[in-house]
């Protein structure tokens, strides 16, 4: 089993209309503060969120789990991740993807079949503008002429940058551009295998080292039926959600994709999908994504806009601590 670590996702959503935002910011840093003393390593926000994350923790990686590239300008994207680098010492990793979801693309203008060349021209420029005093840039989206980017990121020669996708084609993608894959949270344990192949004989082409970070959604209790009790109700409630945006889910009892709203059930989806369940459950897991897919860092989504509550994360980020994040340190 080679090198595995963990991170941990904040849930920025207070459902329904965002009440009590000041709240949740409060409970977002608590629950870093958790995962930095628990053995946690990355706690992947919204970059104004990640900057009170930052400057309230020491250790922890500070990241974006992911930021729309083709939604934001890469110079003003730059700008604001080097800020955040120099607030937290060095500790960034920028998370892009190029998106999926027309409704995300709509308020913005952006038109979906931009998403390739707006992800390929924008870590490029954030790039140059990382490492370079001075660049111009003549692209098909963007037409930059002698920019300065000030100030520099505290990293050397810059913070890494990850990028997810789940297609084919976003796969060579990564592996030319980017520091390191992040598999989405939707993304099945068979489908991973497959894409991990291929971006590890792309990254390999490139003359690049392959980099494998995957979000999870999770949970750990003492028993299967605890964290089933605890976390069934609102990982399905973001499922719903997101199947209602037209995400297709495969279900591996029934060897296919969902038919129907009425077929996405806990005990369908959990499998190849979800880590949850007790400690053991949860350490066995990971290490077959670990064996089997090749991944070095997962990125835990514990918490989510309907549950469970801050006290019940809280105790499961100890627990997760305790007795699986140690399993892997051996």
């Amino acid at each position: 089993m080679s090198q595995v670590k963990f991170g941990l996702i904040a849930c920025t959503q207070r459902p329904p209309r965002g009440e009590h935002m000041d709240v949740l910011v409060e409970e977002i840093v608590e629950e870093a503060q958790q995962a930095e003393r628990h053995g946690f390593g990355f706690l992947p926000s919204p970059l104004i969120l990640a900057a009170a994350v930052a400057a309230q923790t020491k250790r922890l990686k500070v990241g974006t789990a992911v930021v729309l590239l083709p939604l934001y300008h890469p110079i003003h994207l730059a700008e604001d991740a080097a800020t955040l680098d120099i607030v937290s010492k060095g500790r960034l990793i920028l998370g892009v993807a190029g998106g999926w979801a027309t409704v995300d693309f709509q308020p913005f203008g952006v038109a979906l079949k931009q998403r390739p060349s707006r992800v390929e021209e924008g870590v490029e420029i954030i790039k140059r503008a990382w490492t370079e005093e001075r660049f111009s840039f003549h692209g098909k989206r963007y037409q930059l002429e002698n920019v300065a980017v000030t100030p520099k990121p505290v990293q050397q020669p810059r913070p890494p940058i990850w990028m997810g996708g789940g297609s084919p084609a976003a796969i060579q993608r990564t592996a030319q551009i980017a520091d390191g894959w992040i598999t989405g949270a939707g993304l099945d344990f068979d489908t991973m295998k497959t894409l991990a192949t291929a971006y590890r004989g792309a990254a390999d082409g490139a003359g690049k080292a392959p980099f494998i970070a995957s979000l999870r959604d999770s949970w750990v209790a003492p028993s299967m039926a605890q964290a089933a009790a605890e976390w069934g109700g609102p990982i399905m409630d973001t499922i719903g959600f997101y199947a209602g945006l037209g995400m297709r889910f495969r279900l591996a009892p029934l060897g296919r994709f969902a038919d129907s709203p009425a077929e996405l059930t806990f005990d369908n989806v959990k499998a190849n999908r979800f880590v949850v369940g007790s400690p053991e459950d949860c350490r066995a897991e990971f290490e077959r994504y670990n064996r089997e897919a090749g991944v070095e860092y997962f990125v835990l989504r514990m918490r989510h806009p309907s549950g469970p509550s801050h006290e019940q994360t809280m105790a499961a980020i100890k627990l997760f601590g305790e007795q699986v994040i140690p399993h892997f340190r051996q």
